[in-house]
């Protein structure tokens, strides 16, 4: 048996995630190809949570592809709470992965490589902490922007805001021409504004809760979710200067610059903004700006996903704008290829020495020993 590439990047997953919903995995791998893994040992169950884990045997083999520098030694915790975070932090990885982002970035110098994920995680349990005790999941390097990634759901709990900021810059010092933005990511938009949305009384001088954070960021807030769409905005926000390639692929002869910098373009004498990277605070501020200007109304462009999910409803049914959908070709001239989620090959798993990797056949069911 010859493993294919995403049979390899499957363990791979597993290994920096720890912990994966079968169902998440299958979209990458079908239900027999995860039953022939888990049959080679090199996956196996958790019982209690049904998610799937990497064996013995799977770590083994990445160590013998990769080396022991390109694997994170992570021990596997097997306490609820952290199984939890493991699983919410598996679906914003797989996300990362399927918007063609590399999520297995080993260190934090490899971000220097757009677009990449690093997980937090992989430094927590090094000797000293150098993310304390921060929600930060993982730090995102797309095309000129460096993310501070968290994932954020109702009942995720409180945040030290000062704490955050603090670790987001002292971490990513290095990267100095990059600007720094907050992505909070979801299972979707609908889950995430739900907790942003929740009015709560402060009772601490610290903590504070996500709704409070978002408002009182001073960095600009993405909103990510963990889906088909989701995938597709990371390919989007990965390309330098997305913002104005979007807009003049969408508007065409009509693009017009804007001298606001609050819009992207002037479209029919309306305000546009560019609103497929999820920033509602700056689609909030411009509607503001264009209503002091006189403008009734703004146009926005964004995936069919985030205006069916969030625009629709929040801008277009209130009157405040009128909402188009991207198309495929204009999302691809940016991007450079089709605005669908990224789907490893059926190939075979090739090492960089140009080797295949194989396996032994299975089993025979039986007796050991006969």
């Amino acid at each position: 048996m010859l493993f294919s590439e995403r049979e390899i990047d499957a363990l791979r997953l597993l290994c920096w995630c720890q912990y994966i919903l079968p169902k998440e995995l299958r979209k990458l791998l079908s239900e027999t190809e995860c039953e022939n893994l888990i049959a080679l040992k090199l996956v196996r169950r958790h019982e209690k949570s049904g998610a799937l884990m990497l064996a013995a045997g799977g770590a083994l083999l990445l160590k013998t592809i990769y080396g022991d520098s390109a694997i994170p030694n992570i021990s596997p915790s097997y306490r609820e709470p952290i199984i939890q975070r493991r699983l919410r932090l598996s679906r914003m990885v797989l996300t990362a992965y399927q918007g063609k982002v590399n999520p297995f970035a080993a260190t934090m110098a490899e971000l220097a490589e757009s677009p990449s994920l690093f997980l937090s995680a992989l430094t927590r349990d090094r000797g000293a902490n150098p993310w304390g005790s921060t929600r930060i999941a993982a730090i995102a390097h797309l095309g000129d922007l460096l993310c501070a990634a968290h994932y954020v759901c109702p009942g995720i709990g409180k945040l030290a805001l000062t704490d955050e900021l603090n670790a987001f810059t002292n971490q990513t010092a290095r990267f100095r021409d990059a600007r720094r933005v907050f992505l909070f990511a979801g299972e979707s938009y609908g889950d995430i504004l739900a907790e942003l949305e929740a009015s709560e009384p402060r009772t601490d001088t610290k903590l504070i809760s996500y709704g409070a954070a978002y408002h009182c960021l001073q960095f600009p807030v993405h909103l990510l979710s963990c889906d088909d769409t989701g995938a597709v905005q990371l390919q989007i926000m990965s390309v330098s200067d997305y913002r104005r390639k979007l807009t003049q692929a969408a508007l065409k002869r009509e693009y017009q610059p804007s001298e606001n910098p609050a819009w992207d373009a002037s479209f029919r004498e309306m305000p546009f903004v560019m609103a497929a990277d999820m920033d509602l605070r700056r689609l909030d501020a411009a509607v503001s700006i264009a209503r002091q200007e006189g403008h009734p109304k703004i146009a926005l462009a964004a995936l069919e996903g985030q205006a069916e999910a969030v625009l629709f409803p929040r801008y277009r049914d209130t009157g405040q704008a009128r909402v188009f959908i991207l198309t495929g070709e204009t999302i691809a001239e940016v991007t450079g290829r089709p605005p669908v989620p990224y789907e490893p090959p059926h190939t075979q798993f090739l090492t960089a020495e140009g080797d295949v990797i194989d396996a032994p056949p299975f089993k025979a069911s039986g007796r050991a020993g006969r």
